[in-house]
C-alpha cells in the first residue's frame, strides 16, 4: 500500500515545485515591469514606518497632540529632504569651480608617475597619455550626473507625497491587528530606525575627517556613506572608495590620501562591525549568504534602488513564509537553520 501511495505523493511534490518556480518567474516580471510605480512605494512604506515611530513618540511619550506630531514628522522629513538636495548642489557646484586645478593635480601627478616608470626602464608613452588626461569628458560626465540627479529628486517628489499621504491618513486607518502584518512592521521598523542612526552617526564622522582636511565634496560623501550604509556588506565599501579618487586629485599620491582612506575605514568597520550589531541583535534572522544573495537579486530586480530595499524586503518574506505551513522549510533555510 505504502509503495502504490509514494508515486503519488512524489509527483504532487514536483508539481509544486514547478509551480513555485514558474509564479516566481511571473512575480519577478512583473516586478521589473512596474518598477517605476512599486519602488516611490515601497521606498515610501519603509520610510513611512520610520516617521510612525517619531510621531508616536511625539504623541505617546511628549504628550504632542495627535495633529502636531503628524506635522512635526512631515516637517522633519521635508526638512531631511531639502537638505539634501542642497548639499548635493552646492557641492558639485564647489567641485565645478576647482576643475581646473583638479585637472592640473592629476596632469602633475600623472607626469611625475610616468617619469618614476621611465627611469625604471619601464617605456610609456608620456604624450600620448597626458593628451588624453587633458581631453577627459569631465563637463559631459558632470551633465550626465546632473540629468541622474534630476530623476533622483523626480522620484523622492513622488515618495515625498506618497509619505505625506500615508501620515495625513493614518487617523482614518482602523489599527492593525493582523499578527503577520505587526511583526513585519515592527522588524522593519526597527531595521530601519537602527540602521538610520547608525548611518547618520557614519555619515557625520565621515563629514567631520573630510571637512577637517579640506576635502572637496565632504558633505557629498558624507551624504553618500549616510545612503551606501542601507545597502549591507558592499556599501560600506563603496563609501570608503568612493572619495579616493577626489582625494587623488587634490593631494596625489602620498601620506595625506593614506590616512584619509584609513580613518574613514576604521570609522565604517567599527560602526558597521562593532556597534551596529549590538543595537541589531539577531537583526532580520537572515544568514549572510542569504542577505548578499538577496543583494544580487533585488540588484538585478531594481537597481540600486533594489540594494537599498534588499533586507528588509527577504526579512518581510521570510516571516510571511515562516507563517505557512509548506513554506515555514524555506523560511528556517533563510535565516541560516536546515529544517527538521
Amino acid at each position: 500500500m505504502l509503495s502504490k501511495e509514494k508515486p503519488f505523493y512524489y509527483y504532487q511534490k514536483m508539481g509544486t515545485i514547478c509551480l513555485t518556480i514558474i509564479a516566481a518567474g511571473v512575480v519577478t516580471a512583473i516586478l521589473v515591469y512596474t518598477k517605476a510605480v512599486l519602488i516611490p512605494l515601497v521606498i515610501s512604506i519603509f520610510l513611512y514606518t520610520i516617521l510612525m515611530q517619531m510621531t508616536r513618540l511625539l504623541h505617546n511619550k511628549l504628550s504632542f497632540p495627535k495633529w502636531l506630531a503628524v506635522a512635526v514628522s512631515i516637517i522633519v522629513f521635508l526638512a531631511f529632504f531639502t537638505a539634501i538636495v542642497l548639499f548635493t548642489v552646492n557641492s558639485v557646484g564647489g567641485f565645478l569651480k576647482g576643475a581646473e586645478l583638479y585637472k592640473e593635480n592629476l596632469l602633475g601627478t600623472a607626469a611625475d608617475l610616468i617619469s618614476r616608470a621611465q627611469a625604471h626602464g619601464i617605456d610609456i608613452d608620456k604624450t600620448s597619455i597626458l593628451s588624453y588626461l587633458k581631453e577627459l569628458p569631465v563637463f559631459n560626465w558632470l551633465k550626465n550626473f546632473g540629468g541622474k540627479l534630476f530623476s533622483l529628486i523626480s522620484n523622492s517628489t513622488l515618495i515625498m507625497l506618497f509619505i505625506i499621504f500615508f501620515l495625513l491618513g493614518g487617523k482614518k486607518t482602523p489599527p492593525i491587528t493582523n499578527e503577520t502584518i505587526k511583526e513585519m512592521m515592527n522588524n522593519v521598523s526597527i531595521y530601519l530606525s537602527v540602521k538610520t542612526i547608525t548611518s547618520l552617526a557614519t555619515g557625520l564622522i565621515i563629514a567631520i575627517i573630510l571637512l577637517v582636511f579640506k576635502v572637496k565634496l565632504a558633505l557629498l560623501f558624507a551624504l553618500f556613506a549616510f545612503l551606501l550604509n542601507f545597502i549591507p556588506s558592499v556599501g560600506s565599501i563603496i563609501a570608503v572608495l568612493l572619495p579616493v579618487p577626489v582625494l587623488f586629485l587634490q593631494f596625489g599620491l602620498g601620506g595625506h590620501l593614506c590616512l584619509i582612506v584609513g580613518l574613514l575605514t576604521a570609522t565604517e568597520f567599527i560602526i558597521g562591525n562593532l556597534i551596529e550589531p549590538r543595537f541589531l541583535g539577531d537583526g532580520m534572522d537572515l544568514h549572510p549568504a542569504v542577505v548578499i544573495a538577496s543583494l544580487i537579486f533585488w540588484g538585478l530586480v531594481w537597481g540600486v534602488p533594489g540594494a537599498f530595499l534588499s533586507v528588509p524586503i527577504t526579512a518581510s518574506v521570510k516571516i510571511i513564509l515562516s507563517k505557512i505551513k509548506h513554506t515555514r522549510p524555506v523560511a528556517e533555510l533563510l535565516a541560516g537553520r536546515l529544517p527538521h
